[in-house]
């Protein structure tokens, strides 16, 4: 544990007593403390350097020891690192709500209650959010910023068993993937591809066995639209989890074969011993496929205060992954992946040491292996139970 002092806001998840005279904590962060404002303020220009077309922030901004803040806390850090995007000047942002951008963490609700907080937020990324109508409603929303590819930002947290709101509720309680698969319909009308956005990923944790990040249901409910669509959705991209990872969507009828897919980026947050990281997907302009995935980290821990962090490129997809045959990254070449990382130990190794680089993967129990393998598969809470028992 390091002392992170309050004024820079990177915060310990233990706060450490009054008398603790351990590791201070650096003005760029430490394991296991959220990442100061400085290091984001100089991740803008690094982006800056970086050939895109558009930046998708995929949520949580206040940082992690949620006791310590409040509803002004949050929005307070929200409106900075919206003011530090709004310098990306001439490339699109898309917000997405995480489970920490609101007060108390993670109960979100929709309707009357909760119309203050949506308007604040609306009005904070007024200038990225073109059509507000629905996320005024409960957070998600369509947008395209690029002609024949259509964002679709859904509210993630409405299926997150940690949500009170979403206790003894039915499935799909405000509609939002009736509204999801409405907008899918449309893109397809129009020979859309659609790219799905969502800060929490659909089916199981690999970090634990229960509850799961989404509702059973709801994840089966998304999945059955990638089945529906396959030649209209090309990926859901989500964060939360703060592991490099993915998930592969099977269809509902046999669970056998590979329809869909979600990936998962790491988070700009060392917490937990990981790098501070940001990343980059490749695509196919013609068919908006995605082709390959760069992740950048910076060891922010290692470097002295009067000097600028470093980044790296940590991985590219495609040099890791295609020497062992994976040559698309789609949900059939996932599915071929996931099922090498499962059964050879060798390429688990190599997986872990892009899911949680840092640690020893000599030191992951069998339990974790599983929690980590089998949540690849997310179709059918059955298939998750087959696999893991």
């Amino acid at each position: 544990m390091v002392d992170c002092d309050s004024a820079c806001k990177c915060c310990c998840h233990s706060m450490p007593s009054a008398n603790y005279t351990g590791e201070k904590a650096t003005k760029w962060g430490s394991p296991n403390c959220n990442s100061p404002f400085v290091l984001f303020e100089q991740l803008i220009p690094q982006i800056q350097k970086q050939p895109v077309d558009f930046v998708v922030f995929l949520g949580d901004v206040p940082y992690m020891a949620f006791w310590d803040v409040d509803y002004a806390d949050t929005i307070s850090y929200i409106k900075f690192l919206s003011q530090q995007l709004s310098k990306l000047v001439d490339i699109p942002v898309i917000p997405v709500l995480g489970n920490h951008d609101y007060w108390p963490v993670d109960q979100f609700n929709c309707g009357s209650g909760m119309a203050e907080y949506y308007q604040t937020m609306a009005s904070i990324y007024k200038n990225w959010i073109i059509d507000q109508d629905t996320f005024l409603k409960c957070g998600y929303y369509s947008q395209s910023i690029i002609p024949g590819l259509r964002f679709l930002i859904i509210n993630g947290m409405l299926c997150d068993p940690t949500n009170l709101f979403s206790i003894d509720r039915p499935q799909d309680w405000v509609n939002q993937i009736a509204w999801l698969e409405g907008e899918i319909e449309k893109a397809k009308s129009n020979e859309e591809k659609v790219y799905i956005f969502g800060h929490v990923p659909i089916g199981h944790a690999s970090d634990r066995v229960i509850p799961p990040l989404c509702y059973i249901d709801s994840s089966l409910k998304i999945s059955k639209l990638m089945e529906k669509y396959p030649d209209t959705i090309v990926a859901m991209f989500s964060g939360h989890t703060h592991y490099d990872e993915f998930r592969v969507i099977y269809d509902t009828e046999t669970f056998t074969k590979p329809v869909g897919m979600n990936l998962i980026s790491p988070s700009f947050v060392p917490e937990g011993n990981r790098y501070s990281g940001f990343r980059i997907y490749d695509y196919d302009t013609d068919n908006f496929d995605i082709t390959n995935i760069h992740q950048w980290y910076s060891d922010t821990y290692n470097v002295p205060d009067d000097e600028i962090p470093y980044w790296n490129k940590f991985f590219d997809f495609n040099v890791d992954y295609q020497r062992f045959g994976i040559e698309k990254i789609n949900p059939a070449g996932l599915d071929k992946l996931a099922k090498m990382i499962k059964n050879d130990p060798e390429m688990f190794k190599f997986y872990y040491s892009r899911y949680e680089p840092r640690l020893d993967v000599n030191k992951v129990t069998l339990q974790r292996e599983k929690m980590i393998t089998c949540c690849l598969a997310v179709t059918s809470n059955d298939q998750y139970e087959d696999c893991f028992n």
